[in-house]
């Protein structure tokens, strides 16, 4: 299934792309460059500290030099410490070392004019003990300066002033700068190429579609899903189920949020399968059951841009369609028999019209007898219930037909209906191996929908198995206190290997097994209608000498045991 695509003019989708590339070369050199000021702002601040503790450490030196303390105020104080200033100038690479004396009165600066002279700035708070850092503008130029006193013991005799040209900062800064736009510019490069790329990406990824093509898309997604009277759920690659609309959630039973989980997760394993198994057929209608719903399934593949990416299924209920295709089956196959019959009965009509003419009433008596045959009583009395009376009914007419004695089992003689029946028993059969099972009904019980299902695939399987010339015996217990359908036949019988796999869907041991052939369909139905009402199917031996499938809810004797156990091991005639 080739994903849709809305269709774009060339020109708006050129410019569309170019927008987006736009917008992320944008994002991209904003972020570096955002970036990039950050860390000239970083190195800057970092710049500026190590100039001021440069300073402070070479102001603090000078003051603390002893010949600085002693010379200071001394009349050749000129000649003793303007050599020891221009030397840390030259050591430490500052601008300027100025010593100022107690009068404020330079004895050592750079330009030898300006000794002698009072200093440009205030000195007056350093002399009185204090220290500065800061910025200010001197004869040089604006500098980073630190001042600091001379102390000669606690006596301030004069002041050291210490600064470098910020002009100097500035060039060390703009070095940093220079060091590092190659790489701004490398990494805004590597960011553009990396969102060109991106976006190739992600337009290869979405197939080529444009944003107004997406938003389309999932509007026409949604609208599509959500309208359609089937059920569609798909997976990807990987099994995990992508999309689900309302419809397959209610066919399948599914709640909650399933999509992104996998699909053997939240699905019934014969729906999985169908989905993820590689073995499954594909674009080829078939039936699968989920929970008591049998669906018609077709699984195709899903295809964009010429590769495989998926598996989508559609489901259609066709749960009614079915029981009304076989009620109608066994209505024509009825009107086949009565049609075949006619010539028959006719014969017989004139024999009996011959034995009343020659006045043989008793012999006449004892053909109809022969012909009607002893099927375990009037029926509709021991089964109580209309509904069950007539479906037996044309199950008998059926069976005759297949030549196949249908018996309904006759009532039990200890009248308490349903509940004794029910209510004992100790293997949950309601019979051993040996015994024949007689009918059981309350009083104004009715048979509802799950109680015709079950006697009815139960009686077309056992008529099938017991085959012309056989025997099929039906015994029903129902009450307040639960159902019981036990179902003898004179087959061939079972082997006790197969049982488990005869009430999975599709499995037979009919010719034509399958259920796009019709079959294995009926014992999945009653296994899984049993087990919802918490009960039990169990296949043991028939007394009749094939096999006997007893089927009882809610829970026989308590017991929801496994769908189906075996109960008394080895079948008979085999």
């Amino acid at each position: 299934m080739p994903l849709p695509r809305v269709p774009a003019t060339p020109r708006a989708g050129r410019r569309i792309r170019r927008r987006l590339l736009a917008l992320q070369v944008a994002i991209v050199l904003f972020t570096v460059l955002a970036v990039a000021a950050v860390v000239l702002r970083v190195e800057d601040q970092r710049t500026r500290d190590l100039a001021f503790e440069e300073v402070d450490t070479v102001a603090t030196e000078i003051a603390a030099h002893p010949e600085v303390i002693a010379a200071v105020n001394a009349p050749d104080a000129v000649e003793r410490i303007q050599p020891i200033a221009h030397l840390a100038e030259r050591a430490a690479g500052v601008a300027f070392v100025v010593v100022v004396d107690r009068d404020g009165l330079r004895v050592a600066h750079p330009d030898p004019e300006l000794i002698g002279r009072p200093v440009s700035s205030d000195h007056g708070p350093i002399l009185s003990g204090e220290t500065f850092r800061g910025v200010e503008e001197g004869p040089v130029g604006v500098t980073l300066r630190s001042k600091v006193p001379i102390r000669d013991g606690d006596t301030v005799v004069g002041s050291v002033s210490v600064g470098i040209l910020q002009s100097d900062i500035r060039a060390d800064l703009l070095e940093v700068v220079l060091g590092f736009a190659p790489w701004v510019l490398a990494a805004a490069g590597l960011g553009t190429a990396g969102a060109a790329l991106a976006s190739r990406y992600v337009r290869r990824r979405i197939y080529g579609a444009e944003p107004e093509e997406m938003a389309a898309l999932q509007q026409s997604r949604q609208a599509l899903l959500h309208s359609v009277g089937d059920g569609v759920i798909g997976v990807d690659g990987h099994g995990t189920v992508t999309l689900a609309n309302d419809e397959a959630r209610r066919l399948l039973g599914v709640t909650g949020d399933v999509e992104g989980r996998p699909a053997a997760e939240v699905l019934e394993p014969d729906v999985a399968a169908l989905l993820v198994s590689p073995a499954a057929p594909e674009d080829t209608p078939g039936f699968v059951l989920a929970g008591e719903r049998i669906l018609l399934a077709r699984v195709r593949p899903t295809v964009a841009a010429g590769r495989r990416i998926g598996r989508t299924l559609t489901l259609q209920d066709r749960t009614e369609l079915e029981s009304s295709l076989r009620e109608l089956e066994g209505q024509r196959g009825l009107t086949e028999a009565l049609r075949s019959q006619t010539h028959e009965f006719s014969n017989r009509l004139h024999v009996i019209s011959g034995l009343l003419s020659l006045g043989e009433a008793g012999e006449a008596q004892e053909y109809i007898a022969s012909l009607t045959g002893a099927v375990g009583g009037p029926g509709r009395a021991e089964l109580g219930d209309a509904s069950l009376s007539a479906l037996v009914g044309a199950k008998a007419a059926a069976a005759r037909e297949a030549g196949v004695e249908l018996e309904v089992a006759p009532e039990t003689a200890d009248g308490d209906g349903g509940a004794g029946a029910l209510g004992s028993g100790g293997d949950g059969e309601g019979a051993g191996p040996g015994e024949a099972p007689a009918c059981a009904v309350e009083p104004g019980w009715k048979a509802d929908d799950d109680a015709l299902t079950v006697v009815a695939n139960l009686l077309t399987n056992a008529i099938e198995a017991a085959g012309d010339g056989g025997r099929v015996r039906l015994a029903v217990r129902a009450g307040e206190r639960g159902v019981a359908v036990t179902v003898d036949d004179s087959g061939p019988g079972l082997d006790p290997a197969a049982v488990d796999r005869l009430f999975r869907w599709g499995e037979s041991t009919k010719q034509g097994a399958g259920p796009v052939g019709g079959r294995g369909v009926g014992l999945a139905l009653v296994d899984r209608i049993v087990r919802r009402r918490r009960g039990r199917v169990v296949v043991g031996t028939s007394p009749l000498g094939g096999a006997r499938f007893h089927a009882a809810w809610p829970g026989e004797n308590g017991g929801e045991g496994k769908s189906a156990a075996l109960a008394h091991g080895e079948r008979r005639g085999g």
